[in-house]
């Protein structure tokens, strides 16, 4: 041991490569788990500045290789800089760790502020690369009985979870058999178990005669199968696209009220025309739904016909009547690809009534936000049209699920370049199929038309900001120990 004692940064390599296993490359669970026992032992071995300094430029390098491991993109200073601010995220939880050991604050407080820390940067760093996709809670999504959390909670207690997993293994590395670290590793096993055991017994066996409403979704790519057909039409480049997104909408619709279905719902930016065009576009969508009884939850991609002028992506919810209900437009905007160039929405979470059925709608990675599912938590059914990289399937998939635990209702993400996936109110996957290079095609699900009532969905975030009270008090307790001692 001693030995090992000596090399320290043995211990901060392993914790480097085990966090870029946890936070994008496999996502693996287990690395969830145990990528933090290094870094703490780190901590430990060596607690002086200069090594929280080196893991700060570790996990900046780490935030840097996962990225481009998901996006694939070409160098951008944008980029890099939502790579530093993810690194530091990262790190901050270890930071406070430090902290807690540079002032003396009692061993058992201070490895309790290492999953506190965790809850606190995960939910109050909000932004599409480091929000719910890139949560630790994410690679526990095959574990539905401990996913029930989230319903208690919010996501961000799944996390604290996970990782005081590492706390109570560091502690009974360094404490041994003293009666705190006994006394937390017997509570952690025990607390877990209840937990594990709590939430496979809420969780009920899934049932057929359930009420449900059926919903059909395409599976294609719009804009490729656009540009496949254009030159059979006549006009202008935007009069072809309109009459090919007239006649694409009609066909489907007709195919979905043979089905049964009650709404139709399209990829993000399936449907694309300028501002100027908007009206007639929506119009024409209206008088298919109308034609056809069926509520359309239709995409359209509002392009600037001014210098400088921001673009729009919007989703319109028009009923089987014809009536345009709504039109909503994407809030949480993707750094890089997206915020320089398009306006931001209002931030109001659409809720719509159709037989009875509450659905809320969101576009793409407004669900990884902290606040827009939540918005929303009164819905039955969330629908989630999208538009993936290919290499972010994992995250997009699957994080969604953590939605549907916290606020009770159903999800129904289907977007392009990824996996159409449905979960149910307790985050079971009810479908998912991949749609990549899919050119054409419908599917039919039939959603479970009620949601459930959560105490997250009544409570809110109480969780996130308990921890971060108590992170405070942690840093700051080994100051007001030693005043009193004076």
């Amino acid at each position: 041991m001693q030995k090992v004692e000596k090399r320290p940064w043995i211990w901060l390599l392993a914790g480097l490569i085990l966090t870029m296993l946890s936070y994008g490359i496999f996502n693996t669970g287990i690395c969830a788990w145990i990528f933090a026992i290094p870094l703490i032992r780190y901590i430990n071995i060596r607690p002086k500045w200069s090594s929280v300094i080196a893991m700060l430029i570790g996990m900046i390098i780490v935030a840097n290789i996962t990225f481009y491991r998901l996006v694939n993109d070409a160098f951008n200073i944008m980029n890099q800089m939502y790579c530093t601010f993810n690194g530091i995220r990262m790190c901050f939880p270890f930071i406070v760790y430090f902290l807690c050991r540079k002032f003396n604050a009692k061993r058992l407080i201070g490895y309790l502020a290492f999953p506190a820390a965790v809850a606190v940067c995960e939910f109050f760093i909000d932004n599409p690369f480091v929000s719910v996709m890139t949560s630790l809670s994410v690679s526990q999504f095959n574990n539905i009985s401990l996913m029930q959390v989230a319903s208690v909670t919010g996501v961000v207690g799944v996390s604290f979870i996970v990782t005081l997993f590492a706390s109570t293994v560091n502690y009974l590395w360094e404490e041994g058999k003293s009666k705190g670290a006994i006394r937390l590793a017997t509570g952690y096993a025990a607390g877990l178990a209840v937990i594990l055991i709590l939430g496979g017994f809420v969780v009920p066996k899934l049932n057929a005669a359930d009420q449900t409403i059926r919903v059909a979704a395409s599976l294609e790519n719009i804009n490729t199968v656009t540009d496949d057909i254009l030159d059979e039409y006549e006009g202008t480049d935007m009069e072809k696209r309109f009459q090919v997104s007239v006649d694409i909408v009609s066909a489907r619709a007709k195919q979905a009220a043979v089905s049964g279905s009650k709404i139709l719902v399209f990829p993000e930016d399936a449907f694309v025309c300028y501002t100027s065009g908007r009206d007639e576009m929506l119009t024409a969508m209206q008088n298919i739904a109308a034609e056809n009884h069926i509520n359309i939850l239709f995409p359209l991609l509002l392009l600037s016909e001014e210098q400088g002028g921001k673009n729009r992506n919007t989703l319109n919810f028009i009923d089987s009547s014809g009536t345009l209900v709504n039109t909503y437009m994407k809030n949480h905007l993707v750094p890089v690809v997206e915020e320089p160039f398009s306006e931001k929405g209002n931030g109001i979470t659409p809720i719509v009534e159709v037989d009875g059925v509450k659905i809320a709608y969101l576009i793409c990675a407004d669900y990884t936000s902290n606040k827009y599912a939540y918005n929303g938590r009164e819905a039955d059914i969330l629908l989630n049209p999208s538009y993936d990289w290919e290499a972010f399937q994992y995250f997009t998939s699957y994080a969604i699920q953590a939605r549907a635990i916290e606020c009770g209702f159903s999800v129904l993400r289907n977007p392009v370049n990824g996996n159409i996936i449905m979960y149910d109110s307790y985050g079971r996957p009810m479908f998912m199929t991949n749609a990549q290079n899919v050119h054409t095609g419908m599917t039919y699900l039939d959603i479970p038309a009620h949601g459930r009532q959560t105490f997250y969905g009544a409570t809110g975030n109480w969780f996130p900001w308990l921890c971060a009270i108590y992170v405070l008090f942690a840093v700051s307790s080994g100051f007001i120990v030693r005043k009193k001692k004076a």
